[in-house]
C-alpha cells in the first residue's frame, strides 16, 4: 500500500508531496533531532535530577522508533485534513476577515501556520458551517489544548456520548444535533487534564 492509497482511504485529500511537505514542516517545529543517548548531552547534576525524577535516560535501542515519527505524521494528518481560511470563507459566504475574527473570538479551531492559517475540518457539517454547539466547546478548551489532542477528542467515540446503543464522538453528537452540555463538560475534563 503507498501513502497515496492510505490518504486516499483516510479521505484526506492531499498529495504526497503535500502530506510529506506537512509532515517535514512538523520535524522542524519538533525540533532537533534527539540523541540516541540523551545522558550524553548532559552534565551530571542534570542527569542526576533527572534520575531523581526516575526519567528514562537510557540509550535509544537500534530497533526502537523515534517517538517523533508518531508526532509528526499524526499533526501533519490533522493538517491535511485542514480548511485555508478562503475555503471556509467560500462555504460559509463571508469575507476571510470574518472567518479570522471567529478565529480569534475562539468560536473556530485553527493552527496558525508560517502559511496562514489551517481550520480543521471535523468542525464544520456537510454544509460547510460549523457544527452546532461547537462554539461553546471550543470556548473551554480555547488555547488550552494541542490541535491533534482536540482532534483526536472531537472524533473519539466517548461512552458517556450514546445514540441508541452505540457510543459516538463528541463531532458526531454535535452534527446529530445533540445538547452540546455534555460535550462541554467532557471538554472541561480534557481542558484539565493537559
Amino acid at each position: 500500500m503507498t501513502l497515496a492509497d492510505v490518504l486516499a482511504h483516510a479521505g484526506v485529500r492531499v498529495s504526497e508531496q503535500e502530506f510529506a511537505r506537512l509532515v517535514e514542516s512538523v520535524l522542524a517545529e519538533l525540533g532537533p533531532v534527539p540523541l540516541d543517548d540523551p545522558a550524553s548531552g548532559l552534565s551530571a547534576d542534570e542527569v542526576a535530577g533527572l534520575e531523581a525524577v526516575r526519567a528514562d535516560l537510557r540509550p535509544r535501542r537500534p530497533r526502537e522508533r523515534d517517538p517523533r515519527a508518531d508526532a509528526a505524521a499524526t499533526y501533519a494528518a490533522v493538517l491535511a485534513a485542514s480548511l485555508s481560511v478562503a475555503d471556509v470563507a467560500r462555504a460559509l459566504g463571508v469575507d476571510s476577515s470574518r472567518v479570522r475574527h471567529r478565529l480569534a473570538a475562539g468560536q473556530l479551531l485553527g493552527v496558525r501556520r508560517t502559511d496562514g492559517w489551517r481550520l480543521p475540518a471535523w468542525q464544520f457539517g456537510v454544509d460547510g458551517r460549523p457544527l452546532p454547539g461547537i462554539e461553546r466547546v471550543l470556548r473551554v478548551l480555547s488555547g488550552e489544548v494541542h490541535p491533534v489532542a482536540a482532534s483526536r477528542f472531537f472524533l473519539t467515540p466517548i461512552p458517556e456520548l450514546r445514540v441508541g446503543r452505540a457510543s459516538v464522538s463528541p463531532r458526531d453528537w454535535l452534527a446529530g444535533g445533540g445538547d452540546p452540555a455534555p460535550v462541554v463538560a467532557l471538554a472541561r475534563d480534557l481542558a484539565v487534564t493537559v
